[in-house]
């Protein structure tokens, strides 16, 4: 990880370990002592922190990007984003543990209260936790980077990037990508044969960055890998034949 990549890292994690605590000790708060509502207010907590981590490691990417002459690789998004993750769990972490010895032991023994009568320890519950709080997180990060893949690959053929996050329009947009018509879209409602279009269309995309049809497959079962290898690379795409069009 270079120097640029390192700084942001650090400055975004910082600052999501800082918004991840406010919002969760405000809802942590405000279900305190409430009987009813709290898993309403769970459920509220974890879009909440969601929401400001897809903000935040969407920010981080764009800033490298914008520092990087507008180029970030996958490894460079994998590598920022595990950071900021990485630094926010380890702040919520240390928050926890000084929250429940020192802050807020009743109300954290109140809320832990099922896996405390269980026998198991309040520090086992803090990183039990954390390790399942960073497989979610390591997955929101891939989605986050497919996202931003499309983004990229809509982009590189001249299209509007936000389009690509627009249900619907972005299969629109995608058929004209690979210069299909619009008729297609419509096609894709009958069962089985959106599959099939759906599979040609991916072919077809590959193909524009000229791969292979096992690259093909490798979108199709692997997407989450293949896709940001086209959106986050220096590849660009090979122009459509006039005929491709029609």
């Amino acid at each position: 990880m270079n120097k640029t990549a390192l700084n942001v890292s650090i400055k975004y994690g910082v600052l999501l370990g800082v918004l991840t605590i406010a919002s969760a000790s405000l809802l942590f708060g405000i279900s305190s002592g409430a009987n009813q509502g709290i898993a309403f207010v769970a459920i509220a907590t974890a879009v909440l922190i969601y929401i400001v981590k897809l903000g935040i490691i969407a920010r981080s990417h764009y800033e490298y990007n914008e520092k990087n002459n507008d180029y970030i690789s996958f490894k460079d998004a994998i590598l920022i984003g595990l950071v900021v993750l990485g630094i926010s769990a380890v702040m919520s972490v240390i928050f926890q543990f000084v929250g429940y010895n020192f802050l807020m032991k009743e109300k954290y023994e109140a809320a832990w209260r099922l896996a405390l009568d269980s026998g198991i320890s309040p520090l086992r519950i803090i990183l039990s936790g954390m390790v399942s709080g960073v497989i979610i997180d390591v997955i929101f990060l891939f989605l986050i980077i497919m996202m931003e893949s499309m983004w990229k690959i809509f982009k590189k053929a001249g299209k509007d990037g936000w389009a690509a996050l627009i249900p619907f329009y972005n299969t629109i947009t995608l058929l004209d990508i690979v210069g299909k018509p619009v008729i297609w879209f419509l096609l894709m409602f009958i069962p089985i044969v959106n599959v099939v279009l759906g599979i040609w269309v991916i072919n077809l995309l590959a193909k524009r960055f000229g791969k292979s049809d096992g690259f093909t497959v490798g979108m199709i079962f692997l997407p989450f890998i293949f896709y940001p290898l086209l959106g986050m690379s220096e590849e660009q795409m090979i122009p459509l034949p006039e005929q491709a069009a029609y």
